[in-house]
Formats: C-alpha cells, sequence, structure tokens
C-alpha cells in the first residue's frame, strides 16, 4: 500500500497519469508527503527529553527525583507570571541570602514526606526554604520566614513574618537569625513556658537553633545544659558562651549525657528539654526529665515515624510538646507574639547573628551535603546577590539559567473541550496548580457525576473561576459562543480539545455514520476553534488538540478515529506555519482515567503499548508545551519491544565506589565492606538510588552497609550474564 498527502497549493492537480505522481510512486515509498514544492514523508523520531533551561529572574531550588540530592537543580518559578496586586499582606522581595535548614535537608533526601506539614505544602512545586534576608521592591533590606519556597531568587514575603534589618547587621547576618529565634522564643517562652531559675538540656548547641536556645535561656537566667558532636564544637560553645563550663556540655553522639544530666542535677533531671535527636537518644533525653518537665520536640523524624514513647514516662506528670513552627501561620496571634518576641530580643541584645558558611548558587549539592553530614556550626546559607553598599536601594535584575516549567497565567482564561472527562478533570487541576485561575469546562451535557461536582466545588472554594459550558462547539456559531463567554471571564489564553467518540469498526464495515460521528469532535471542533480563535484570541498561547497513536501507528478498527486525529493535525500543522500556536499530541494508552480505561481489551495493547500514568502524561505536557514542534507522541512501549542500549552503562563496582571516592577498585580488598570504606548515611542513600535507578538491584540500607567489594563483584557478573540472556 501506498499513499500520497499533498500540503502544496501550487501542486499539479493528482492523476496517476501525470508523470510528476508516477515517478514518485514509482520509487514504491508507503509515505509520500508533498509540502512546498519537495516530497518528503513522516518518521517517528526519538524525542530529545533533556531538561530544557533558560535565563529567567524568578527560580528556585528543588529536587528533579524526589529523595536525591545530586539531581538538585534551579527551575523556573510561578513568580515569573505573577502581578502585583495591592494586598496588604505579601510583597515580592529580592533575595540576597537564603538559608539551608534541616527541613529542607529531610525534604530533599526523602526522609520527610510533605504530607507531615500543615498546610499545602504536598502540592507546592517548591516546598524548600523556610527563611530569607533580602530587599523589598523599596529597597528596605528586610529578613522575614515563609511557609515554603525561600531557597529562590525571589519570594512572595509575608509581610507578617518580617522583620528590618538592623543598620549594624550585613543581610548576611540577618539571614542566620530569623527561623532559629522565632523557633527558639516560640518552643521555650510560648510552648515551654521557661522561666528564670529553671534548668534546661539543649542538644546540639552549635547549631543554629541551639546557638539560639541557649542565648535566650541564658539571658532569662536558666541553668544550661547541652550536647555537642565534637570536641571543636565544645570548644566553640565555651568561645562564645563564656557561662557554659565542661560539666555542662555532653556529648549528642550517643546517650552518655543522659548520666551527665543526671549527675550535674544530683539526680532531680532538668525542667525543659529541647530535642532534636532522634529514637533511642530522644528517648533517653525524656528521662532527663524532672518531675512535672516540658519535653519540646523540635526534630520530625520520630514524629513522622510515629516511633513509640512508653506510656510510663509520663508517671512524672511530664508533658511532651511537638514544636511546629508552621502551624504559627495558621495563627495570626501567635505569629504576632513571636514576632514581637524576635524583636525585643535584637533590641535588649539577646538576638544576635549567628556564624555561618556561605555557597554560591551554583553549589547546591555542596551545601545540602554538608547540612546533611552535620559537621557544620551554626548556619549554611547560599548566596543569591551581592549586597550594596548603600542601606536602601532598589535591587538590581538577576537572571539565573533554570529548568523551565510551564505556568498558566492567572489574568487569562483556559478553555478545555472534553474538560469534565478523566483526563479533562486531571488536566485542569494540574493548570490551577500551575497558577490558571479562570477555567472553562465544555461538555454538551454538563456536570453530571459527583466527581466532577466535587473537583468544580473544591476549585471554587480556592479562589477559582469555573465555567461550565454546554455549547456546541461542532458548529461555528457554537465556537464563537464559546470563545465569547471565555473571553468574558478572562481574554483566553489557551485551547485544548480532549474531546472524544469512538465508534470501532472494521473499514469494510464503516458506515458514513461512523465515520461522521469520530470526525465531529476531533477534526470540526478543532477547524471551528481554529477559525474562531484566529479572530477572538489575541493573547492566545495555547492551542493544544490530543491526537492519537491510532494517527501515528495505526489500531486495528480505529481507521475513522485515526483519520479524525490525522485532520487535526494537518490544521496544528497549518497554524504553525502562519506563526500561531499550536501542538497536537499523540497519546497512547492513558492508564487510571479516560476513556481508554474501561477498555481493556483495546487493540492499542495488542500493539506493543502499555498503560501510561496519568501523572507521567503531566509530566509529558509540562515538557511538550515549551518546545516548537507542531505534532509529539508519548507512550509507553511494553518492555519486550523497548530497544536495548547499545552502551554499556558505567561497571556497577565503579559506579558504588566512585560514589565513596575511591578511584582505583584494585586498591580495595575484596572482603572489605562499604561501612569500612567511610561510607555515612548519605552516601547510602546515593548508593541504594544507584543501585535501583541504574541497575535494578533492591536492598536495604543496613544491607548496602555490610556489602563486600567480592559481593559487588558478583552481582556485575550476575547481572551481565542475565543482560546477555535477555538479547
Amino acid at each position: 500500500m501506498r499513499y500520497i498527502l499533498i500540503q502544496d497549493k501550487d501542486a499539479p492537480k493528482f492523476d496517476l497519469s501525470v508523470q510528476f505522481y508516477a515517478d514518485q510512486l514509482n520509487k514504491e515509498l508507503v509515505a509520500n508527503v508533498l509540502k512546498k514544492g519537495q516530497w518528503g514523508s513522516y518518521r517517528h523520531l526519538r524525542f530529545n527529553q533533556n531538561n530544557a533551561s533558560s535565563q529567567v529572574e524568578h527560580a528556585y531550588v528543588n529536587t528533579l527525583v524526589r529523595g536525591d540530592i545530586n539531581s538538585l537543580r534551579w527551575i523556573e518559578s510561578p513568580l515569573n507570571c505573577y502581578q502585583a496586586d495591592k494586598s496588604p499582606d505579601t510583597a515580592l522581595c529580592s533575595v540576597y541570602y537564603a538559608s539551608l535548614n534541616f527541613r529542607d535537608i529531610m525534604l530533599a533526601n526523602g526522609k520527610l514526606s510533605p504530607d507531615v506539614f500543615p498546610g499545602k505544602l504536598t502540592t507546592e512545586d517548591c516546598p524548600l526554604g523556610l527563611e530569607f534576608s533580602g530587599r523589598d521592591a523599596d529597597g528596605r533590606r528586610v529578613m522575614g520566614i515563609n511557609k515554603s519556597d525561600a531557597l529562590a531568587t525571589t519570594v512572595l514575603a509575608d509581610l507578617s513574618f518580617t522583620w528590618e534589618v538592623p543598620d549594624e547587621w550585613t543581610l548576611e547576618q540577618a539571614a542566620t537569625v530569623p527561623l532559629v529565634y522565632a523557633t527558639s522564643y516560640y518552643a521555650l517562652l510560648m510552648r515551654g513556658q521557661l522561666k528564670a531559675g529553671e534548668s534546661i538540656l539543649i542538644h546540639c548547641g552549635t547549631s543554629g537553633v541551639g546557638q539560639a536556645a541557649i542565648a535566650i535561656a541564658l539571658h532569662i537566667g536558666c541553668t544550661v545544659y547541652t550536647t555537642v558532636g565534637t570536641l571543636h564544637k565544645r570548644e566553640f560553645l565555651k568561645r562564645i558562651f563564656p557561662q557554659l563550663t565542661d560539666r555542662q556540655i555532653g556529648c549528642s553522639r550517643d546517650t552518655s549525657f543522659e548520666q551527665l544530666i543526671f549527675t550535674e542535677t544530683h539526680g532531680r533531671g532538668v525542667d525543659v528539654v529541647l530535642n532534636s535527636l532522634a529514637e533511642e537518644k530522644l528517648l533517653a533525653s525524656i528521662r532527663c526529665l524532672a518531675t512535672n518537665g516540658r519535653f519540646l520536640e523540635i526534630g520530625k523524624y520520630d514524629l513522622w515515624n510515629d516511633n513509640p514513647l512508653g506510656m510510663s514516662m509520663f508517671l512524672k506528670n511530664i508533658s511532651f510538646h511537638g514544636i511546629l513552627l508552621e502551624m504559627v501561620f495558621e495563627d495570626y496571634a501567635e505569629r504576632q507574639r513571636v514576632v514581637k518576641l524576635v524583636s525585643e530580643g535584637i533590641k535588649n541584645g539577646t538576638v544576635r547573628p549567628l556564624i555561618s558558611t556561605v555557597f554560591f548558587m551554583e553549589q547546591l549539592q555542596e551545601a545540602f551535603k554538608l547540612m546533611a553530614s552535620g559537621k557544620h556550626i551554626g548556619k549554611i546559607l547560599l548566596k543569591i546577590r551581592d549586597e550594596e553598599p548603600v542601606k536602601c536601594t532598589v535591587p538590581m535584575r538577576k537572571t539565573v539559567t533554570a529548568i523551565s516549567r510551564t505556568y498558566m497565567n492567572p489574568k487569562k482564561s483556559y478553555v478545555l473541550v472534553g474538560g469534565l472527562g478523566g483526563f479533562g478533570l486531571e488536566l485542569a487541576n494540574w493548570m490551577i496548580t500551575r497558577g490558571a485561575r479562570n477555567i472553562v469546562l465544555v461538555s454538551r451535557t454538563g456536570i453530571r457525576t459527583g466527581y466532577q461536582a466535587f473537583c468544580v466545588r473544591q476549585w471554587r472554594e480556592n479562589g477559582v473561576q469555573v465555567l461550565i459550558s454546554t455549547a456546541d462547539t461542532t458548529a461555528i456559531a457554537g465556537a464563537e459562543y464559546l470563545i465569547e463567554e471565555s473571553n468574558r471571564l478572562a481574554p483566553v489564553g489557551g485551547i485544548f480539545n480532549l474531546a472524544v467518540i469512538l465508534r470501532d469498526t472494521l473499514i469494510e464495515n464503516m458506515k458514513k455514520e461512523d465515520l461522521k460521528t469520530v470526525i465531529a469532535p476531533k477534526a470540526d471542533v478543532t477547524r471551528n476553534l481554529d477559525t474562531v480563535s484566529r479572530k477572538f484570541c489575541p493573547l492566545l498561547d495555547y492551542f493544544v488538540v490530543f491526537s492519537s497513536t491510532s494517527c501515528g501507528r495505526g489500531i486495528l478498527g480505529q481507521s475513522n478515529y485515526g483519520l479524525a486525529n490525522s485532520i487535526m493535525e494537518r490544521i496544528v500543522e497549518r497554524r504553525q506555519a502562519d506563526g500561531l500556536p499550536g501542538l497536537a499530541i499523540q497519546w497512547g494508552f492513558i492508564g487510571n482515567v479516560g476513556l481508554m480505561e474501561s477498555m481493556e481489551n483495546n487493540n492499542i495493547v495488542g500493539n506493543s503499548i502499555v498503560r501510561q500514568h496519568i501523572s507521567s502524561c503531566l509530566e509529558t505536557m509540562d515538557i511538550f508545551l515549551q518546545q516548537p514542534h507542531p505534532i509529539l507522541g508519548s507512550m509507553v512501549l511494553s518492555e519486550k519491544h523497548q530497544t536495548a542500549n547499545s552502551e554499556d552503562k558505567i561497571d556497577l563496582v565503579s559506579a558504588v565506589l566512585n560514589t565513596l571516592g575511591i578511584k582505583n577498585s584494585s586498591t580495595m580488598n575484596s572482603d572489605d565492606t562499604l561501612n569500612s570504606m567511610g561510607m555515612d548515611s548519605l552516601t547510602n542513600v546515593e548508593i541504594k538510588q544507584i543501585l535501583e535507578r541504574n541497575y535494578d538491584i533492591i536492598l536495604s540500607l543496613q544491607k548496602i552497609g555490610t556489602l563486600t567489594v567480592a559481593e559487588l563483584q558478583q552481582m556485575s557478573v550476575t547481572r551481565n550474564v542475565e543482560r546477555i540472556k535477555k538479547h
């Protein structure tokens, strides 16, 4: 079989007797496409999935792969679509220094889930970063705390949680202050009710919170005990807090501090414990409490893992407080009290900048790994900008190379034809998380299910304007009415045609109605929306149609559906040729949602394609909406049809040992374990990820630590044998 597709208005009328066409057909090519006087063909070419990057003013830090610190990158921020309003509660600030905190480390390495925090951190694109120092739009120097997204070049600051930076401080110094002192005041005074004359155990005294808490407790007039991990840190504490002696400083690396506390307090214990240690050290810390003591837990690990305490501990009439400063964002009065306490501390000299280690913004991995190692003292900062020598000046615009992200303009509307279907609802929700605030869902039947009503209600309760349109877009009048009512909501910024009707049948059995019914929601709707949008959508950014692998690869019984999608794709190509936005996406088998989900035995499975999860589809949308090609496809091939990689990956043994900094495996004894080679918890996690991601080997962290060089070599040999057998 051969076919000719003429996409050239100057081409001669087709006839087999015309030598121009006869010569081409004699080449016996299946696909013959004429465009701009040139013969060509349609081919599937692998799309380069490398993350595109661009120079942007607004960017934030996050991991591309959850749990993998090595995947930390600068990512384009939704603030690139931010339009200033007159809100008295927030202000756009330029970040000069961003501070790292242990919450950031735990989120980045996957040891904490955003689910454990209050509010909407789970849905945030940029959950990292709690504090910053910088300048507001008027050039005033400020420092502040945000729920998230402060590891960034700019931040939408909560004005109720900011302070003006004292004249005698630099912005570098200011960045060390907000969170540690806010947490310490909130924990010690507001939750722990610490009073003069009481005793307190403050763990990890050289940490940011540790130093802040010691300063506050000493200012109040308390007896302070603390712990550190090294002799160097012990000497540092005695230098900055001369009131502390060796008898008041224990070890944070084991439970020996328990004996120190009971020795120094003559068996009584302390009134308050500010704890950041985990597991058995947490339990030992609780045992250090005196009768009526208060335990203040600022760590998250044991809370998240729901580790047991043992109820007998409460027989001493003690109280246990989980300290989550994030909760203060939900209580304005408490937030104001924290701000006041920090302000008073600045005035009376209790609040002082901490020592810091500063990294440049390109050194993300180095900064996070130092924080994770616990070998630092004080705060770790990312430097975003150089501070100007004058106290008040409008900050200079700064750009950074960041991975591109698709964001919707909150001042525009987005039209989804077929938007009440499974994929449509998921796409609408994704667009809302990316900034859309005006959504038009088109369905001839309107809302019919409880889930559809639930989604729309949730969006509206969160301030999104949602219009349900029943316009018949298969007619030009209906398309005009749809765009008219959408423009009344907000100027149309995107049109997405997801509509689909299937009438599967073999071509020899196909009736005219089977063809017409399937073509209408695809070709007719797209043609009408193309015509109308050219007239009435001058601010259009996206014109996207959902095509199918039935067009690109062919599916038995879907020749009508393939034709409908092909017509859409030709419209999109014409739009791009005219300088207008246009994109057709050939989807494979979408799992979880949509029409195909209920069609288990559809021939699409027989064509070597398996389900693509909806979350993968949305990630694909993010990438596809940023590139220039008119037609792209996304499908998941079954394993037996995937092309084997012709290039071997790096040897398994070398990959593991390189992570430990060992370049030559021949220098190691075969019975050396990874633990004996100096592997810490961070490199343990990195090696686990390497084994799983690159070699499909799943082992526990404990097992990885006991692996020997000989076992690694055997695993490598076994894997190579299995690979050879497969191919």
